[in-house]
């Protein structure tokens, strides 16, 4: 998309436009803290939210499910809007951008946690380490009271699969916390939007250096539904790493490649799938090299340099290396979302019918595989992308989340917000905006059993929302019986292809194509 400079003065359809979108963001914020109350995962330590009459309340599965559907298409219908309105001529600045942001997530800072209970576990894990537990050889059940009764039962005796450099994060908001629940999933929102101001910071740098609109790329890679739901509601840890990743790419792309690869090694240190952007630095930092062998010295120095991080970080936070052997952790939980897990159970299903083979030779064979060629597509990718380094990080993380024995939603974010950043491809940049549609709504909240009322509740939510949507956009109040029958001939399969490519149609011209980093 081409760059263009930020417009000085605000058109008033634009600013009306802009405001809309902001209100139906927000309401839909507000639907998801409202329905966290009765469909979310609270603290079993909070007596008012296990009031007999509240559990009476949350017994009502389909409608509070409705409730938490209905703020999440909220959020999407708001995102596709500001969409639209960030390729119009007269799109809103950063700033303004920003502070869209900031309505759509403040309501979210203060919910229950709704989708995962994994921000109990990291508060679990940050008390572990005040106290000097080791929590890369003792799960939270060594902690007494409510510190495990929020986790689920499979983790209570699992090691940490997270780096140092988390649980050093972990520790200091449980020391600042005490022992407050609340305080420490607040503590936690608020690491995760340290991470997402890194994130802010990175992406307007490197879109610019890629030819992409930077107010588009924070639209795709930041103000998405997911990032709002999954890592400022739920506080995911994703977010510290995907900011360190981004803001050490940044560096590394602006000529400072040594700090860019410390940066990069502190993310993985977080979660280790960051540490794939260090194989992209290394060609990075070739391409700014002089003389014979720049490829080899690139790869010694910034092998070097994440080394030397790893142990100066691991020797100053005093954990150890446990998590190394800790990375096979979240593997233990099986996820119908994981091509290679489904792939796994059903190849061993056939085995154990015909006695020839078993289950977990199975999901060994499939899961291996799946890395296998996740590794493929990355040094396809570094080769492919050694001009645009950033869209390289983006897909070959694609791969490895798309193959990887686990996969959860906000999973999908290590892939989208560098290809929010830097992809200049429409057909590329339309596919994110899709898996970042399904991801929205592909996982029900935790605080409810799922099956056939959970169902009617997502149904419904989504329904009531995108139906009035569509009748506002399409119907006549003069002419209610004529506007409906064209309306619905609109609703063909064909008819509706049609207009979404209409809608969302590139400009011709995506700007400069990117130059070799190196080279600049």
């Amino acid at each position: 998309m081409a760059h263009t400079t930020e417009p000085q003065t605000r058109n008033p359809t634009t600013a009306g436009r802009l405001a809309t979108c902001r209100r139906l963001g927000l309401a839909g914020s507000v639907a998801l803290l409202l329905g966290g109350i009765f469909a979310g995962i609270p603290p079993k330590s909070d007596p008012l939210l296990q009031h007999p009459d509240l559990l009476q309340l949350r017994a009502f599965i389909t409608p509070t499910v409705a409730l938490v559907y209905g703020g999440l298409c909220l959020l999407m219908v708001a995102w596709w809007r500001l969409g639209t309105l960030v390729r119009s001529p007269t799109k809103p600045t950063q700033r303004e951008l920003i502070i869209t942001f900031a309505w759509w997530g403040a309501p979210l800072l203060v919910t229950i946690p709704i989708f995962s209970t994994d921000v109990y576990s990291y508060i679990a894990q940050g008390t572990m380490t005040v106290v000097g537990v080791d929590a890369y050889h003792q799960g939270p059940r060594i902690l007494s009271g409510q510190w495990a009764v929020d986790i689920p039962d499979i983790w209570h005796t699992t090691p940490a699969p997270y780096g140092p450099v988390f649980l050093s994060l972990a520790a200091a908001v449980s020391l600042v916390t005490g022992g407050s629940v609340w305080l420490g999933v607040l503590g936690m929102r608020l690491l995760a939007l340290v991470g997402i101001a890194l994130v802010i910071a990175a992406i307007p740098r490197l879109s610019r250096l890629a030819g992409v609109d930077p107010a588009y790329g924070l639209w795709l890679g930041v103000l998405n539904p997911v990032v709002l739901v999954h890592l400022v509601g739920d506080a995911h840890n994703d977010a510290i790493m995907i900011g360190l990743m981004m803001a050490g790419l940044t560096l590394a792309v602006e000529r400072r490649p040594a700090a860019g690869a410390v940066l990069v090694t502190l993310g993985a240190l977080v979660k280790a799938p960051a540490g794939l952007a260090l194989a992209f630095i290394v060609g990075v930092w070739a391409a700014q090299l002089h003389g014979r062998a720049r490829y080899p010295r690139a790869a010694l120095a910034v092998g070097a340099i994440s080394a030397t991080t790893v142990v100066v970080t691991t020797w100053l936070a005093g954990t150890g290396y446990g998590w190394v052997s800790a990375l096979g952790t979240p593997t233990l939980a099986r996820t119908w979302t994981s091509i290679t897990t489904d792939l796994g159970y059903l190849t061993g299903f056939l085995l154990e019918q015909t006695g020839l083979g078993t289950r977990n030779h199975a999901l060994a064979f499939w899961q291996y595989a799946g890395l296998a060629v996740a590794a493929v597509v990355c040094v396809l990718m570094l080769r492919r992308h050694r001009t645009n380094p950033v869209l390289g990080v983006g897909l070959g993380l694609g791969a490895v989340v798309f193959l990887a024995p686990v996969f959860h939603p906000w999973y999908m974010l290590w892939a989208t917000v560098p290809l929010g950043a830097a992809a200049t491809s429409p057909r590329t940049r339309k596919i994110v905006v899709g898996l970042i549609v399904v991801m929205t709504v592909l996982v029900f909240p935790g605080g409810i059993p799922a099956g056939v009322p959970a169902v009617a509740g997502l149904l419904i939510g989504c329904l009531l929302v995108l139906g009035t949507t569509w009748a506002v956009a399409n119907l006549d109040r003069t002419d209610l019986a004529g506007s409906t029958r064209a309306a619905l001939r609109g609703l063909a399969p064909t008819e509706l292809l049609r207009r979404l490519r209409e809608e969302w149609r590139e400009p011709k011209g995506d700007g400069p194509p990117p130059q070799p980093v190196g080279l600049r």
